[in-house]
Parts: structure tokens; C-alpha cells; sequence
């Protein structure tokens, strides 16, 4: 378990015991998602980097960002983080959030890696397929991957299915290197 493991689970496994006892686990999730897209703005990141703000206003710009947006508890969690000094850990302690929340909801989550956008019926297949093989409901996250050059690579869990070309490829050359 990393350091980061070992700073954010406490903190999500928190948040995500006030949730399952409010019954608003789906609420949480959708504010916990709506908090880990900012993490993708540089200006953000940056702010949380800036040896110039006190931890104190860094806080209350994060939590000005959100106004209206999440819930109160959700905001006094931001606030409870940023107190504690974890703004910068919210994206790692959101993904364990989001693990407890999926295995409560009996949900797994799955991503799925292709070389092209795949169509909508691609799509309907593969996550029926995965819901008939994991016996519950998935929550499919597709990403685009040139690297692969075809087929699919699919890694949920701790397992990973590459059925990639790539994958092939470097199979027979090392059937043929022997």
C-alpha cells in the first residue's frame, strides 16, 4: 500500500460511512465525481501548489469553486481535507470512495481499452458480456489507446484481459526470438 493509499482510505472510508448511513451514496458519488473533474484544470493544480495562499484560503477557493454545486456535507468534507492539509490527495481518496460505493451498490468497476472509438452496439455487447462474466451491474470507463492497434484490453479488479493485437504481436515475436 503506498503513502497516498495510506492518507486517503481513512478519509474515504469516512465519507463514505456518513453517506451509506444518510442513504445518499448515489448523492455522494455525484458530488465525489464532480470534485475529481476539477483535478484535470492546471489552474487548479496549481493553486493547491502555491506556497504563496495559506492552507485556509486554499480551502475556501476549493469550496467557492463547488457553491451550489455539491452537497453541504460534501462541502464540509472538502473543508475537513483542506483543514487537514489533503486538498492535494481528494482525486486518490475520491477513487477509494468510489471502489466502497460500487461494492455496495453491487457494481464493478471496469476499464475498457480499444485503438478506436468503439460503436454503441460495440459498447451494449462488451458491458453485457462483462455483466453475465462478473455476475453484477459495471460501470464502464473507455479509453482510447492507439498503442494497441486493434482488439481490446478489459482490467477490472486486480485482472486484465488484452486481447490486443499489440499483445499478439509481441507473443509471436517472442515465439520467434526462441
Amino acid at each position: 500500500m503506498t503513502s497516498q493509499s495510506v492518507i486517503a482510505r481513512p478519509y474515504a472510508e469516512a465519507a463514505f460511512s456518513i453517506a451509506k448511513q444518510d442513504s445518499s451514496i448515489e448523492e455522494w458519488s455525484s458530488d465525489m465525481q464532480k470534485i475529481k473533474a476539477v483535478f484535470t484544470n492546471e489552474k487548479i493544480i496549481s493553486l493547491l501548489s502555491n506556497p504563496d495562499l495559506s492552507y485556509s484560503d486554499k480551502t475556501q477557493i476549493f469550496l467557492d469553486l463547488f457553491e451550489g454545486e455539491i452537497s453541504d456535507k460534501a462541502s464540509s468534507f472538502i473543508k475537513v481535507c483542506g483543514d487537514n492539509k489533503r486538498l492535494k490527495n481528494l482525486p486518490e481518496i475520491i477513487n477509494f470512495f468510489n471502489e466502497l460505493a460500487l461494492e455496495s451498490l453491487n457494481k464493478k468497476n471496469v476499464a475498457v481499452f480499444s485503438s478506436f472509438q468503439l460503436e454503441e452496439k460495440q459498447i451494449q455487447k462488451i458491458t453485457s458480456a462483462l455483466e453475465k462474466r462478473l455476475d453484477s451491474e459495471v460501470v464502464i470507463d473507455f479509453e482510447i489507446d492507439k498503442s494497441l492497434i486493434g482488439g481490446l484490453k478489459i482490467a477490472y479488479e486486480d485482472q486484465v484481459l488484452d486481447m490486443s493485437i499489440k499483445r499478439k504481436l509481441g507473443l509471436l515475436q517472442a515465439q520467434l526470438r526462441n
